[in-house]
């Protein structure tokens, strides 16, 4: 029992040469110094937003006009940056560019075939 108090005194004086602090849980802290802050370190990059891809599909023909998506199209329209090249009874020709994809009219949406134009 006589070594307690010596032990105690012992710890008190190894922290108070090690600097160290009792820890109070009602204290607020402070922030910690982010080195973002101090122009050591660049910011993180942004993220760019992710594309959302829409599928087309080709509910109706109609004389010259196709159900595309909930809207009506006629040849020469734009569809998802796509451009109806032309409308037939059973598919819808869909344009990008130099390549060309036939997409088959009802709730299955099968894509027909997709081949590129010189």
């Amino acid at each position: 029992m006589k070594k307690l108090p010596v032990w105690i005194l012992l710890c008190l004086t190894l922290s108070h040469l090690l600097h160290a602090q009792m820890y109070d849980p009602f204290r607020k802290t402070s922030k910690p110094k982010s080195a973002v802050l101090n122009g050591l370190l660049p910011p993180p990059p942004m993220m760019a937003a992710v594309p959302t891809f829409v599928p087309t599909t080709v509910t109706a023909v109609m004389n010259n006009k196709a159900f595309i998506n909930g809207a009506w199209y006629r040849v020469g329209d734009r569809v998802n940056n796509q451009e109806v090249a032309y409308i037939q009874n059973n598919f819808v020709g869909l344009k990008e560019g130099n390549r060309l994809s036939m997409i088959s009219v009802g709730s299955n949406r099968h894509v027909l075939g997709i081949k590129d134009t010189p």
